[in-house]
């Protein structure tokens, strides 16, 4: 027979569970967090961590309030973490620069900066001269870029740890086991793992592309899948890049590890998470195209990762139809550290027996039936 273990169990080590943890932690819920690795052991642990701001607002996109309270909660764990037992996250303010990579897209974004412009936005067009003092190692052909000073960087793994540690200095508790089966039992949840029946009040499923095929044991679809993304750390000669750059889905920048980080795939082959030389040879041939200075750096590491990503691409967020002490909460894509935070604490909400404080109406696994 199952035994009642805890208030809310939690699936998946990454940055939305460990979020969830430390905030139900900080309330006075028992937690207990199932990973059956260690804590960021996936995409949580590899991303690049720039927190790049949405070019343009729009109130009516069903992630506005998502981004809107992430950002926030970003600074606020910053200041907050070391307090509370975590470790500093290394936050900072560091500009970025959306490249326009021909002159129609340039044309694009010009009418967009007329959309976007001022509003009290450190957001400007910058022309192709303009660039070179904001990195003068940029092709020169490229015709301009949106400068945005408003965005951040994060290590993406010490952000997650130190939410854990945090969570686990509160009384939450970390099981290293695979978790097999979720089930609802009378007024609580029963989770199967490693052989075992454990019970508690509500769970949260956030186990990134994983969560999907554990969602299944409890008679629910939920369509996500993997997306996986490669990143390649470069030795780079000269100075750090001051600011970090955006191209086609690509991106180079200056990390705290002295390394220039340049990426990214997006590849759908299941759940293989081994590097390889396409993808290599692609980020690289990319990167070369901006910083042709890059020609000089040397390889000093490859990674690979699976992002979890949904059919219609946006995350899913809310209690599952029919069985309300289950939250899923995964599909951010490549956003994940972006708005894992506000992922994790509308999860906490829920999990908890009250409303989200953030709007994720439109998130829920509903919209798949």
């Amino acid at each position: 027979m199952a035994s009642q273990t805890s208030d809310i169990v939690i699936v998946g080590g990454g940055i939305v569970g460990c979020s969830a943890a430390y905030f139900l932690a900080k309330e006075g819920h028992s937690v207990t967090l199932f990973e059956k690795d260690s804590v960021a052991a996936h995409a949580s642990g590899f991303a690049f961590g720039v927190l790049l701001p949405p070019l343009v607002e729009d109130p009516a996109d069903p992630e506005f309030d998502l981004n809107r309270v992430s950002f926030r909660l970003h600074r606020e764990l910053a200041a907050q973490l070391p307090s509370d037992g975590g470790i500093k996250t290394d936050l900072r303010k560091k500009a970025s620069v959306v490249l326009a990579m021909s002159e129609s897209e340039a044309a694009q974004f010009k009418s967009a900066y007329r959309t976007v412009g001022g509003h009290g936005r450190d957001v400007r067009w910058l022309a192709n001269g303009e660039l070179s003092h904001i990195e003068a190692r940029i092709a020169p052909d490229i015709p301009g870029g949106f400068y945005l000073g408003d965005s951040y960087e994060v290590d993406p793994y010490t952000l997650t740890l130190s939410m854990w540690q945090a969570a686990e200095k509160l009384g939450a508790k970390l099981v290293n086991r695979s978790v097999t089966a979720i089930s609802t039992d009378g007024d609580g949840v029963t989770v199967e793992a490693g052989g075992e029946k454990v019970s508690a009040g509500s769970v949260i499923v956030a186990a990134g592309p994983w969560s999907g095929s554990l969602l299944e044991t409890c008679g629910i679809q939920v369509p996500v899948m993997p997306l996986k993304g490669q990143i390649v750390r470069l030795q780079a000669p000269g100075p750090e890049m001051r600011v970090s750059l955006w191209w086609n889905g690509d991106y180079a920048g200056s990390k705290p590890d002295g390394l220039m980080w340049c990426g990214t795939t997006e590849e759908r082959v299941g759940f293989d998470e081994n590097i390889t030389t396409p993808a290599r040879d692609k980020i690289t041939e990319s990167a070369l195209r901006v910083l042709p200075f890059l020609s000089e750096a040397k390889l000093v590491k490859q990674t690979a990762c699976l992002r979890p990503i949904t059919a219609d691409g946006m995350p899913v967020i809310g209690r599952l139809p029919g069985m309300e002490k289950i939250v899923v909460a995964t599909g951010a894509g490549r956003h994940g550290i972006a708005i894992g935070p506000g992922m994790g604490r509308s999860a906490a909400d829920m999990a908890a027996g009250r409303d989200s404080s953030v709007d994720v109406s439109s998130l829920s696994a509903s919209r798949f039936r």
